[in-house]
């Protein structure tokens, strides 16, 4: 098979599978927060379990095939080294959190990739995955302390309020780690929410100039159609000449 052909259909698969690996990614991060807090009786978290592993068998398959259809296959593992480390990495219980940044990572590269022309939906799936992330992070950190959050719901609401930047005040990290996890989740909050309105504006901006650019094309119409007569007055035998009023 040619470079050619192997770079066709490594695209066309690619372009295939990158809303259901958007879909998949998505579901591993939230069975992975579902375990980690504890929702569920033993026999859930064992399911959970089973679909991690299914999760993980996908996206071996994907790599698999994604390897064998690169025309350059050293330069694709060099260029989608978190799809390798996904794999690479093993899973255990005491390592799994350090799945979180690259899965985080390929699902922020998938949803650019798949929503490139959807910036809100983007925007709204990133506030989504940081408030789940912010949420687990903190329900491990403040679990068995002191503090006003004791449960993986309080953590949730904790960080729904604070990345809206509400925050009633009624839910606080006490913990030293907990308290860096709303540090990240304050800053990732203010840039979101200036992303949103920078998008917004841009929206607004581009109907004013798309209305503008309606108006010229009908005053060149206009024109071209008096062109139009000016030349078909023109045409006809002398004296016949009858030129139309000017326009006011």
């Amino acid at each position: 098979m040619s470079r050619e052909r192997r770079q066709i259909l490594l695209d066309r698969f690619e372009r295939a599978t990158e809303i259901p690996l958007l879909l998949l990614s998505i579901g591993f991060l939230v069975i992975l927060f579902a375990i980690e807090s504890g929702i569920g009786s033993a026999e859930m978290i064992s399911i959970l379990e089973g679909l991690l592993w299914l999760i993980w068998g996908m996206f071996g398959i994907e790599l698999v095939i994604k390897f064998y259809l690169a025309p350059d296959r050293r330069q694709y593992l060099r260029s989608h080294w978190i799809e390798v480390l996904i794999i690479a990495l093993p899973f255990l219980r005491p390592l799994r959190l350090l799945w979180l940044p690259v899965i985080l990572a390929r699902l922020w590269r998938q949803s650019r990739r798949a929503l490139r022309q959807r910036m809100p939906a983007l925007i709204g799936i990133a506030s989504l995955i940081i408030v789940l992330t912010a949420a687990t992070l903190m329900f491990v950190a403040e679990r068995g302390s002191d503090g006003p959050i004791n449960s993986f719901a309080d953590a949730v609401w904790w960080a729904i309020t604070t990345i809206t930047t509400v925050g009633y005040g009624d839910t606080y990290p006490v913990t030293a780690m907990g308290r860096g996890v709303a540090v990240f989740l304050m800053l990732a909050g203010i840039s979101l929410f200036g992303l949103l309105t920078a998008n917004i504006a841009a929206f607004f901006v581009e109907e004013d100039a798309d209305d503008r650019t309606q108006s010229e094309l009908a005053q060149i119409n206009q024109r071209l159609e008096r062109i139009e007569q000016l030349l078909a007055i023109l045409s006809r035998p002398t004296g016949e000449h009858s030129f139309p009023a000017r326009e006011q």
